[in-house]
């Protein structure tokens, strides 16, 4: 079992809810999305709504089939390796109140 983490980064967010629109865009549903990976559909939600990091394999697999290009598909595991980096606040996930997790993920991302 993976570690307890409070709360996604915004990496996974982010790319979480792009993996929803590439699903959308390519007519499957989240049941034929689970199938390809042979999971249950629960873990393709899972991955779209961030509770959980992009494992790459299953990345590589549905960007193959929901007919992302190679040079595209290469990008977004790119980012999926840098959005699964735990943020600082992940060592605090015992002490860090759930609602304000997702308050200092984007904090860590924000430039302004």
């Amino acid at each position: 079992m993976s570690e307890p983490r409070s709360a996604p980064t915004v990496g996974q967010v982010v790319l979480g809810r792009r993996l929803l629109d590439l699903r959308e865009r390519a007519g499957l549903r989240r049941e034929e999305a689970a199938r390809i990976l042979r999971v249950a559909p629960a873990t393709v939600r899972r991955m779209e709504m961030a509770e959980v990091a992009l494992k790459i394999p299953y990345l590589q697999m549905l960007l193959k089939e929901y007919g992302v290009s190679d040079e595209e598909a290469e990008a977004f595991v790119q980012l999926a390796e840098d959005a699964n980096r735990p943020g600082w606040w992940q060592r605090f996930h015992d002490i860090l109140p759930g609602w304000f997790s997702m308050y200092v993920s984007l904090e860590g991302a924000a430039s302004l």
